[in-house]
């Protein structure tokens, strides 16, 4: 079987994976405001959910990423794509330039060595009352052949991921794990059957217990979980 390309998995993971997609997009939905910087936009996830806003930047290093974004939302005139290194100075100017009140971050700092950088940009260039929500994944333990696959340096916990805010403006007003049904998929596919390929079945399973999954962690928030949700609010 030909190996799949980069751009055909994020076909078929945003295909496949939209209403875990959903549940992640609820946890921020009250601290997104009307213009919006969506960092590591990929294929654009969370695109469909916020070109609703004043204004969408989404930013990405991926150039073929970012022309198929483009080709598919492209004639919005509120939708505007961006080549930009998180860590580099050009980020923070950016987001500055386009008056961003809210960074959207899912799944990104965990693939950048200078991950305190990344978060300093991003907070610093946000105005007064501005929101960086951010998606990480947690607990260093689970740290198996899917996160190698996917480029991962790290897995955060609530005192490593809380650390990145030191000395910045502002406070975390939220800081909680997300999802404990996936802790347990993706330690056996991880760590004990060293899988090296994201499976349809991976998707299958967590649509299939979303509906029982989203209700429990409503009304009685994990004491861990495969994600960290963490919302800064900047002075």
């Amino acid at each position: 079987m030909a190996a799949e390309s980069h751009l055909d998995f994020y076909r078929r993971w945003h295909r496949r994976s939209k209403p875990y997609i959903r549940w992640q997009f609820e946890q921020f939905r009250p601290f997104i405001g009307q213009r919006v910087a969506d960092v590591g936009c990929g294929l654009g996830n969370f695109t469909e959910l916020l070109v609703g806003r004043d204004f969408y930047l989404g930013i990405d290093l991926d150039e073929e990423l970012l022309a198929e974004l483009s080709r598919i939302h492209g004639r919005r005139s509120n939708l505007q794509t961006a080549r930009l290194d998180i860590t580099g100075p050009e980020m923070k100017e950016t987001l500055t330039a386009h008056r961003v009140d809210t960074v959207l971050c899912v799944n990104v700092i965990e693939h950048v060595a200078e991950d305190t950088q990344a978060v300093r940009n991003m907070v610093e260039a946000l105005p007064g009352g501005g929101h960086l929500c951010l998606l990480t994944p947690a607990l260093p333990f689970l740290f198996g052949t899917l996160d190698e696959l996917d480029g991962h340096y790290r897995r955060y916990t609530r005192r490593s991921l809380a650390t990145l805010f030191q000395n910045l403006p502002g406070r975390v007003v939220k800081l909680y794990y997300f999802n404990l049904i996936g802790i347990l998929g993706w330690l056996v596919k991880g760590r004990v059957l060293r899988q090296r390929r994201h499976t349809n079945d991976n998707y299958a399973i967590m649509n299939a217990v979303l509906p029982l999954v989203q209700p429990l962690e409503r009304l009685v928030p994990p004491p861990l979980g495969m994600s960290l949700i963490c919302i800064f609010r900047k002075d």
